[in-house]
């Protein structure tokens, strides 16, 4: 008797002190121009910051056409994780056009360099470029 009411007490406790992490996402249309808090996020995110992460990812060459897509909050951990796209040139905005997309995360007050969470690549015809930059502020 005495052993089961100490297993019961030890699953009691761990099953409490367990915690659930706390996140929220939003994502944004992407069939819509791009709001002003959009705008201004990615300008504070910065052209540098962009080209940086492409560059250290084999992408050495220039964008436009930036989009968040989703940005989520993790409140636990006091971080965002941000994910956008921008659309990839080589030459003076001429094809071939890459699609690049990426996942930055945005860490608290604690640390202040993000990290690259997820980067992917990939060609996009001139069609789907039409598709992709309908709706872009560049």
């Amino acid at each position: 008797m005495r052993k089961t009411a100490i297993l019961f007490l030890i699953l009691f406790i761990s099953y409490n002190s367990v915690s659930e992490a706390k996140t929220t996402t939003e994502t944004i249309p992407q069939n819509q121009p791009p709001s002003i808090m959009e705008l201004a996020f990615l300008r504070y995110l910065g052209v540098t910051t962009i080209l940086e992460i492409m560059e250290k990812h084999g992408d050495s060459q220039l964008f436009t056409f930036s989009r968040i897509e989703k940005i989520t909050r993790d409140i636990q951990n006091d971080s965002y994780d941000v994910s956008l796209r921008v659309i990839g040139f080589e030459g003076p905005l001429n094809p071939p056009y890459k699609l690049i997309r990426m996942t930055i995360r945005i860490p608290g007050e604690k640390y202040s360099k993000y990290s690259v969470i997820s980067y992917n690549h990939r060609y996009v015809s001139g069609k789907e470029f039409d598709e992709l930059t309908k709706f872009t502020a560049d």
